[in-house]
Formats: C-alpha cells, structure tokens, sequence
C-alpha cells in the first residue's frame, strides 16, 4: 500500500514537468482545484499540463524521456500521465500537504485496479477514498483526484464551503505573469516552515536562513529553453542578505561539482543571477534550449 502510494504521488509530481497559459495577465488556477485548497494554507506549486505539453522543451525532450516508474504507474491503473492531466496543484500548511490534479480519470477501471495494487476502499461522507489510515487517494468525480494524508483528505471534504485561497496568498498569485507554465508562491515567514531539525546541523543553518522570508513567488517558462523569474521578501535587510550569499553559495558548489567531462553545465550555473535590493532578492535565470537536453540527460535519463 505504502509503495502504490508513493508511486502514485511521485508520478504525478513528474508528470507536472511535462501541458499553456495565457501569455497575458496573471495565473488562473482552475475554480474546481482552487475550491479544494485547505485554508490554511502557506505553500503552493502549481502546473498547468496543457501548457507544458505544447512547448517544445516538453516535444523534443520531456515527452521521449523513458520513465520506468511513471510508466509503471499508467500500467497499474490505466491513467496516461502525459495525457490525461490538465493542471497539478502541490499545497501545504508547513506540515501536511495535499495534490490536486484535474483531467481525465476512468472511475469505473480505476477502481478494480487501485485495489489489485492493494489500496483499500473506503467511504467518508459519500466520498471514496483508496488507500488507509495513513495516505489515500480519492477521486471526486472523472475529472478531479486529490492525494495525500487521509486526514487532510477528510478535512477537504469537511470544509467544502470555504473561499478557496487564502487571500494573501492570491495576491502573490495574481503577481505571477501568466506565461509561465510552472509557478509557486510562499506566504507565513517562519510559520511556513516548521521543521524539526538538530540545533547545530547544517540544516537548520540552512533552514534558519529560508526562515527569513516572509513571502516569494516563483515562475518557470519553458516555451523558450527554461526562463525562471523569482523573488522573495525577508523580514529584515539582513537576512535577505544570508539568504542572496545562500543561494550563491549553491551556485558555487554546484559549478564546483561539475564533471571535467562536461564543461557545458558550467553554463547552466552562470545562467543563474542572484541579485539583492534592501530587503528584496530576486532570481532570474535563462537556460537556453541546445542546454535543456544535456541537462535532461545528465539527471533524468535512464541508462
């Protein structure tokens, strides 16, 4: 049950990688998913299928990639991953998190097989959930699944009359320009991540200094290579400076740890600028389609 659920999230998440928005205004999320969002709610991921299917990133080199575990997925349950979702949301108060995903979902095949997988069935205020106490998967109707923690499942069905997002978190939304297909937003400072790590590891070092922020959005654009505009707000000047030397210092080690034999990734980590203004850090990134492919190969393709 533990492996069919762990599949299950994963090949969903990997299938948000590869379907358009507008190229004007600000994101939409579909009313059906955006309905289900708990109120809580401090982080949001969000993929829109449609759009990254028709870019020629997701043509030339996501859509050919050989996926063992994701086609292993759409064996056991007949759902095409690459076909049959249209938009992905990842939501999460800090300490449980939820996906939504809208497409298209054959309930009466679905059923047999999840339960040949060893997902148990069973009801919560007319509602079907697969799976156990723990994680479930539950499928509101052939168009709308939802999978996570049993008991945020059930709250979801508990609190079906609340507004959706919550409001803080829709204007950073609407900040976000419609063009890209994959995006996040972060709202809640401190609240939003609460972790429980040793004192003195480099974790919590880490994890005290993304703690400084106070909200981000996050926009990716694959219709030309890779396009990543991000930016952040810290609670003080001087935490978004340890959080500007942080991030470079990723950068730095990650051109540290490029192979002799692949000198071309030096250019996938120069392609990334760092900039800080008071207390404002910004991210922006191009990585240009001939360099899509080595990357692709050097971290996704199965050999």
């Amino acid at each position: 049950m533990r492996r069919f659920l762990a599949a299950a999230l994963l090949a969903m998440l990997l299938s948000a990688c590869n379907r358009r928005q507008p190229d004007t205004g600000s994101i939409r999320i579909d009313p059906a998913l955006e309905a289900l969002v708990p109120p809580d709610t401090l982080f949001i991921m969000g993929a829109n299928i449609d759009a990254i299917r028709n870019t020629s990133v997701y043509q030339k080199h996501i859509g050919v990639v050989n996926l063992p575990r994701l086609n292993e997925f759409s064996r056991q349950t007949g759902i095409d991953l690459r076909k049959d979702l249209s938009q992905v949301l990842s939501v999460s108060n800090g300490k449980t998190g939820v996906l939504l995903a809208r497409g298209k979902f054959g309930e009466g095949d679905l059923q047999p097989r999840l339960e040949k997988q060893g997902a148990k069935r069973f009801a919560y205020k007319g509602q079907n959930l697969f799976g156990d106490d723990r994680n479930a998967v539950m499928f509101l109707n052939s168009t709308t699944a939802l999978a996570g923690s049993t008991a945020t499942l059930k709250s979801i069905i508990d609190d079906r009359k609340h507004d959706g997002l919550p409001p803080a978190l829709a204007e950073m939304i609407r900040s976000i320009p419609g063009d890209n297909q994959i995006w996040a937003a972060f709202i809640g400072g401190t609240q939003g991540l609460n972790m429980t790590v040793p004192e003195n590891s480099n974790l919590a070092n880490a994890i005290r200094v993304f703690k400084g922020m106070d909200r981000a959005v996050l926009g990716m654009d694959l219709r030309n290579g890779f396009d990543l505009n991000g930016n952040a707000i810290c609670n003080t000047e001087d935490n978004a400076r340890q959080l500007r030397a942080a991030l470079k210092g990723i950068i730095g080690l990650g051109r540290l740890s490029t192979p002799d034999s692949k000198p071309e990734l030096l250019r996938l980590y120069d392609a990334i600028q760092v900039d800080q203004t008071q207390q404002k850090v910004t991210v922006t990134a191009h990585v240009p389609p001939d360099l899509v492919n080595k990357f692709i190969d050097l971290w996704v393709t199965v050999r």
